[in-house]
Order: C-alpha cells, then sequence, then structure tokens
C-alpha cells in the first residue's frame, strides 16, 4: 500500500511540476509577444512623430518665405519714408530711378500670409505627447505665436496706408486725373501734396518695431534647422 501511494506522489508531482514547466514556456511566449508588439508600436508611433515634424519644418520653411517677402515690401516702404522726410517731401532732389525704385509706398497694400496646416494636424494628433524633446516643442509653438503678432502687425500697418491712400484717391478731383498723365511722378506729387499722406509718411519709420522681423527670421532658421537635423 506503502508503493502505490509513492507512486501516485509521483505522478502527481511530475504532472504539477509539468504543468508548471508549461505555463512558463506559454507566458514567456506571452509577454514576449507583448514586447514585441510594444517595441513595433513604439517604432511606429515615433515614425509618425518624425514625418509630422518634418511637415512642420517644411511649413516653416515656407512661412520663412512668406515673412521675408513682407518684410521686403515693408523696408521699401520704409526707405522712401525716410528719403521724403530726409528731402522735406520735395521729390524734386530724388532721382527719378530712385522713386522707381521704391514706389510701393505709394500703391502697394498686402498682407503677411503664413500656413498652420502642419501644426494644426500635429495639435489634432495624439502626437505631440510623444515628442521626448519638450523645449524643441515649445520653440516652435513660440514661432507660430510670433508669427501671428507680425501678422496683426503687418495688418494693421497696410490698414492704416490703405486709409490715406484710399480717402485720397477717391477724394481727387476727376477733371484734374483727366488732365495729367496719371504716371508714378503726378501720383507722389498729388500724395505729398496732401497733409494726411505726409503725416503717414512721417508715421512709417516708428510704426513697427522693424527689429522684430528680423528676430523672428532668425527664430525660423534656427527652428527649420533644428528640426531638420533631428528628424531627418
Amino acid at each position: 500500500m506503502g508503493n502505490i501511494d509513492k507512486i501516485k506522489s509521483a505522478i502527481k508531482g511530475w504532472r504539477l511540476g509539468d504543468y508548471f514547466r508549461q505555463f512558463s514556456i506559454v507566458a514567456a511566449g506571452i509577454i514576449v509577444t507583448f514586447w514585441g508588439s510594444d517595441k513595433v508600436t513604439e517604432h511606429s508611433r515615433q515614425k509618425e512623430v518624425r514625418a509630422a515634424m518634418q511637415l512642420v519644418a517644411e511649413e516653416l520653411e515656407y512661412n520663412r518665405k512668406e515673412l521675408r517677402n513682407i518684410k521686403h515690401l515693408l523696408d521699401i516702404d520704409r526707405n522712401m519714408s525716410s528719403l521724403l522726410i530726409e528731402h522735406k517731401m520735395d521729390i524734386s532732389g530724388i532721382p527719378a530711378d530712385t522713386l522707381s525704385k521704391y514706389d510701393k509706398l505709394f500703391n502697394n497694400m498686402s498682407e503677411l500670409s503664413y500656413k498652420t496646416d502642419a501644426l494644426d494636424v500635429l495639435k489634432g494628433s495624439s502626437l505631440m505627447q510623444y515628442i521626448s524633446d519638450k523645449r524643441l516643442l515649445q520653440d516652435v509653438l513660440q514661432t507660430y505665436f510670433e508669427l501671428g503678432r507680425r501678422k496683426k502687425d503687418v495688418s494693421d500697418y497696410y490698414a492704416a496706408k490703405t486709409d490715406v491712400i484710399m480717402k485720397l484717391a477717391m477724394s481727387r478731383n476727376f477733371k484734374f486725373a483727366l488732365k495729367t498723365n496719371n504716371n508714378l511722378l503726378d501720383q507722389i506729387s498729388f500724395l505729398i501734396s496732401n497733409d494726411q499722406f505726409v503725416n503717414f509718411v512721417i508715421m512709417v519709420p516708428g510704426f513697427l518695431y522693424w527689429e522684430e522681423f528680423d528676430e523672428l527670421d532668425e527664430m525660423l532658421d534656427k527652428q527649420i534647422q533644428t528640426l531638420k537635423a533631428k528628424y531627418k
């Protein structure tokens, strides 16, 4: 009877040990599977982050180009206004080619156009939380914020300019306009003969904080280089 009990005990022990071995193998397999799955998921997520940030870098490149375009136009206005102030609104001492070079002061109205599509996609996704470099992300968001501020500044400037020029254009005597050749010199002469336009010209050099446009250009350049290097 004792031998039978020993055999039964041995069989039970063997089956229990075998069960634990099989269970360990299965458990290990599950762990490896989940670990591998997590690894694949993280790789896919970082791939998405990289693609999204590459789009942001491309968008910032476009925005930098737009900023430089509008800055070029604003510089024309600032240079021409300074020249008119220097000559006390007398254009007789200013060469004709110089007047032509800076003629946009007398007729150009524009806007700063910039895109936020890539940023909006990034914000609308869950990817922002997986960007490890939070300082870089903060700098990018700050750059877009500064673009918004410059856009408002430019809008305010051109709104003031448009208001002055359009009012004067609408008030111009129709018969007088027909008698003139309506060339650039005629247009300039008409505008600078009005106090409203002269007051605007005097205001131009101090209308905006011009150095902020250069500072934003530097911010954009730095962000573009950093993003391209990190998410190439």
